[in-house]
C-alpha cells in the first residue's frame, strides 16, 4: 500500500508536531511494508524521517494552504500513484484520484466561534462537514471529540475510529538533580511551583498575530491569585506573549506578584519542565484530547483538569476536574493537593497507570487499519 500523509501540521509549535510526528514514526516502524509518501508544504521538518526505508520524504510548494491541501496535494499523489490520502488534521483534497482520510478534532468552530477570528470559524464551519463526506475513514482523537462532532454536524460518522495520542517517550520521571537543577537556572524557575503550560496565540493561520483564549489561563492566574496566601509554591505560565494577553484581558501587573512567565518551551525539554514542577493545572474551555494531561502524568506530576472537554475522558481517575469558569474551585483544589501529600501520591501513581494506557503503537496499528478499509472501499465504489 502507498500511504500519502499530508505533514503541514508539523509546521505548527502545538500539540499537533508531537501527534504527527509520534503517529508516523510508528507506523513507519510496524509496518515496513507499505511506502509513505510524506508531504511537507515547508523545509521545517523536512528529512526527519529519512533514515526509514519505507519513508519518501516529499515538498510539496504552494503560497497558501488551502491550494497546497486542494490541488497540489492531490496533483502529487496521483503522480506517486498513492492508494489512499491521510491527513492528521482535519482536512482532505476533496477532488482525488484516490479514498481520502482524516484526523476529527473538537467542533469548536461551532461551539466557540469566539475564540476564532471570524473568518477561520465560518470557513470550517463550511468545509468540515464536506470534509467528513468526502472521507471513507475519519480518527478522532477521543471519545468525546467522536460524540461531540455527531452532536454539533448532525451526523452519524460510523467509519470513525478512536485514535488517542500519546505523550511522546522522553515523557518520563527525571531522577537526575543536576539535570533538573540546570533547567530550573535555565528559566529561572522558582523552586516550587504550580505549572500551566498554555497557548493564547492562533497557531494554525497563516501571519496571525490574534489572541486564542480557549486554554484559558486567566482561570489559572486567578485562582492563584485566591489561594497564593495560603501555598508555598509560586505560579509558572509557560507560552507565547501571555503576560500581554493577561494584561489585554483586564489584569494589571501587580496581579503578576510571585508569577514567572517563560516564553515557549521547545517539545524536546517539556518533560523537564513537567518534572521541575509540583502540579500542574489546566483549565482549558473545549480541549478534546488535552495531551498535556497525558505528558503531565507521564511525568509523574498530579493534574488538575477541566471538566469540560475531553479531560475526563483523557484523565480519567486519575486527574482531579474542576470548573474552568470558576477560579475558586480551581483554587480550592490547588490547596487540596497541595496540602495533601498522601492525596498527591495517589493522583501520581494513578496517573503513570493511566499514561500508560496509551500508546503509539496502539493508535498507529489503529489509523493503519482505517486506512486499509478505507483503501478496500475505495474499490468497491
Amino acid at each position: 500500500m502507498r500511504i500519502a500523509i499530508m505533514m503541514r501540521a508539523m509546521d505548527q509549535d502545538s500539540g499537533f508536531r508531537g501527534y504527527v510526528e509520534g503517529l508516523v514514526e510508528s507506523m513507519l516502524q510496524i509496518d515496513e511494508e507499505s511506502t509513505y509518501l510524506l508531504f511537507y508544504r515547508k523545509t521545517k521538518w523536512l528529512g526527519r524521517f529519512s533514515s526509514y526505508k519505507n519513508a519518501k520524504e516529499i515538498l510539496i510548494n504552494a503560497p497558501h494552504k488551502f491550494l497546497w491541501d486542494q490541488v497540489a496535494v492531490p496533483y502529487r499523489a496521483w503522480k506517486e500513484k498513492a492508494d489512499v490520502i491521510f491527513d492528521p488534521k482535519f482536512s482532505v483534497p476533496l477532488i482525488s484520484h484516490c479514498p481520502v482520510a482524516m484526523g476529527l478534532q473538537e467542533p469548536a468552530w461551532w461551539t466557540h466561534p469566539d475564540h476564532y477570528e471570524w473568518f477561520d470559524a465560518h470557513y470550517m464551519r463550511t468545509m468540515l462537514p464536506l470534509y467528513c463526506r468526502k472521507s471513507s475513514h475519519l480518527f478522532p482523537m477521543s471519545n468525546f471529540i467522536l460524540e461531540e462532532n455527531r452532536k454539533v454536524l448532525g451526523m452519524a460518522l460510523e467509519n470513525a475510529t478512536v485514535t488517542y495520542t500519546a505523550p511522546g517517550k522522553h515523557f518520563v520521571p527525571i531522577r537526575d538533580p543536576a539535570v533538573l537543577a540546570e533547567f530550573r537556572e535555565k528559566y529561572k524557575l522558582p523552586e516550587n511551583f504550580i505549572l500551566g503550560v498554555t497557548r493564547v496565540l492562533h497557531p494554525g493561520l497563516d501571519r496571525s498575530d490574534s489572541f486564542h483564549s480557549t486554554k484559558n489561563p486567566e482561570t489559572t492566574l486567578r485562582a492563584f491569585l485566591l489561594c497564593r496566601g495560603a501555598i508555598k509554591q509560586k505560579l509558572v505560565l509557560a507560552g507565547r506573549r501571555v503576560p500581554d494577553y493577561l494584561l489585554y484581558k483586564g489584569f494589571k501587573s501587580s496581579d503578576f506578584e510571585g508569577v514567572t512567565f517563560i516564553d515557549f518551551v521547545p517539545y524536546e525539554e517539556l518533560p523537564k519542565l513537567y518534572n521541575t514542577a509540583d502540579l500542574f493545572v489546566t483549565p482549558a474551555l473545549y480541549d478534546g484530547c488535552p495531551a498535556n494531561v497525558m505528558e503531565a502524568m507521564a511525568c509523574g506530576i498530579p493534574v488538575i483538569a477541566s471538566n469540560i472537554g475531553g479531560a475526563e475522558d483523557v484523565g480519567r481517575g486519575s486527574a482531579i476536574l474542576a470548573d474552568p469558569h470558576n477560579p475558586a474551585d480551581y483554587a480550592e483544589k490547588i490547596k487540596m493537593v497541595l496540602n495533601n501529600e498522601n492525596l498527591r501520591k495517589e493522583m501520581v501513581d494513578k496517573g503513570f497507570q493511566r499514561a500508560e494506557s496509551f500508546k503509539w503503537e496502539t493508535t498507529a496499528r489503529l489509523t493503519l487499519e482505517g486506512l486499509k478499509r478505507a483503501t478496500q472501499a475505495g474499490r468497491t465504489t
